[in-house]
């Protein structure tokens, strides 16, 4: 469940294999066994998640994005990207 006040990281037993040369970055998600081919929004997202602040995440995104894609729109992407990735467990509330 998102909270706008708590923070995030990306949780523990996902594994992340990235290829950063191919521009691509895959999530495992061994309690329900899946993989993820993460496109740029979500690879971004899920190395914010830190275990800092929602709102520090989401200005840190925009701060970059928005420079490109528009505040608006960068803000709607991050929006769609964060919850997929919640639904997903690739990111969870932390301590």
């Amino acid at each position: 469940m998102l909270s706008r006040n708590g923070c995030y990281a990306k949780t523990p037993n996902v594994v992340l294999r990235r290829f950063e040369d191919w521009g691509r970055c895959y999530a495992y998600t061994p309690d329900e066994p899946e993989i993820y081919d993460l496109n740029t929004t979500a690879w971004f997202i899920v190395e914010l998640c830190d275990g800092r602040p929602f709102q520090q995440i989401e200005a840190d995104y925009l701060k970059v994005i928005g420079k490109k894609a528009g505040r608006d729109a960068a803000r709607a992407q991050f929006h769609s990207g964060f919850s997929a990735l919640l639904e997903r467990n690739i990111i969870q509330a932390s301590e």
